[in-house]
């Protein structure tokens, strides 16, 4: 996702977290970040993502988080932009990719 991030120039990313249990995912994210400096790397409890991300989402270049927070704030996305039915949805592998018309988050 970096060298994504790094090849198109998004300069900051928010990760997304409830509580200090999600360390081990907040950690990882940071190691990743570290290898590259020219990436601005901020964390955002969920709660207050989904607050920022309906009152102000210009501020948000990319959201990573954990599978659950992934999900609530990808319904209130979809919510903003007229509802589950908009939004297709997608799944990634390794070896496959799955699309859908409709996001059933």
């Amino acid at each position: 996702m970096f060298i994504y991030l790094f090849f198109y120039s998004i300069l900051f990313i928010f990760i997304k977290y409830r509580k200090l249990g999600d360390g081990l995912f907040l950690e990882s994210c940071r190691e990743v970040a570290a290898l590259y400096p020219n990436i601005k790397l901020d964390t955002m409890i969920v709660d207050n993502t989904c607050m920022q991300l309906v009152s102000k989402p210009q501020q948000f270049d990319v959201l990573v988080a954990p599978n659950l927070y992934g999900n609530i704030v990808g319904n209130l996305a979809a919510g903003l932009v007229g509802g589950a039915g908009m939004v297709p949805g997608e799944s990634y592998s390794t070896d496959v990719a799955v699309f859908e018309p409709v996001c059933h988050n």
